[in-house]
């Protein structure tokens, strides 16, 4: 998946959180940077273990996954060794990405259920530990009947898994928060300027280390513009925009996109 798709994929999870629709909308998304045909997200915290998503291509198999996804939510998780392998942040693997075959499963009824039946040729799976006692786990699904997913697949998934269990965790709180409230919570898709001006405003929040161009060209990047897009929108040339990222990135002392969309999320969660 070349880069500029990338990033407008990550760029398109920032901007459902919080969407009721936000299952489906990930799926799309999921499905078109790794050719999952269902996927499932898990997270748990003290409060016990919740489903985020269970999506997949068609209704019935939706329905199919929505089940499989409730057994597992109500214990099928406690006979899980993925699950209930132990992390070790000291040895850098707070997000661990791998894949996974049924025969991976020393279990011969937790493999029968959750992966010979639903007929799983392989699982790319994403975990990690978002802070909090809290602990997210994505599993994205291939069928048997298709290709065995690419060196090319796990790469595009350890390049969008940071920004992809931050988009994740953030939805999960929006959720829980709201379902707390106990009353239904109108949500408002903003246009692309009044969206481009909120992530903007939050940037300039950050103890004023950027100039306003600096700011709106990070703002940017994080909404998924390419250096031209930029270029046309901000009406400075290319060279121009890739001064301003450049200082933008000195300045917040980072130095990929991936970098600069955790550097945002910070900025939400300290000003919230």
């Amino acid at each position: 998946m070349q880069t500029e798709s990338v990033f407008s994929s990550l760029s398109d999870m920032v901007s459902i959180i919080g969407n009721p629709a936000f299952g489906d909308r990930f799926f799309g998304i999921v499905e078109r940077m790794v050719g999952a045909d269902h996927c499932t997200v898990f997270v748990s915290d003290d409060t016990g273990v919740r489903t985020l998503v269970a999506e997949a291509q068609t209704h019935a198999a939706a329905e199919r996954v929505r089940h499989l996804a409730g057994l597992y939510r109500d214990g099928g998780y406690r006979a899980d060794p993925v699950w209930n392998r132990p992390s070790d942040q000291s040895a850098g693997d707070a997000i661990r990405t791998e894949v996974i075959a049924p025969a991976h499963f020393r279990d011969p009824a937790y493999r029968r259920e959750y992966y010979e039946k639903p007929n799983i040729l392989e699982e790319l799976a994403v975990s990690a530990d978002v802070g909090g006692g809290r602990r997210v786990y994505a599993g994205f699904y291939r069928e048997r009947g298709r290709s065995r997913f690419s060196p090319q697949d796990m790469a595009t998934l350890q390049a969008t898994a940071p920004v992809a269990m931050q988009v994740l965790a953030k939805h999960a709180e929006v959720t829980q928060a709201r379902r707390a409230e106990a009353a239904p919570v109108p949500v408002c898709r903003p246009s692309r300027e009044k969206l481009f001006e909120r992530v903007s405003k939050v940037m300039m929040q950050d103890n004023q280390l950027l100039t306003r161009r600096e700011a709106e060209v990070c703002t940017g990047i994080v909404l998924g513009y390419t250096i031209l897009g930029l270029s046309m929108n901000l009406g400075i040339s290319v060279n121009t925009v890739a001064t301003h990222r450049k200082r933008a990135y000195a300045k917040l002392r980072i130095s990929s996109q991936n970098e600069l969309f955790t550097h945002y999320f910070s900025l939400v969660e300290s000003l919230s």
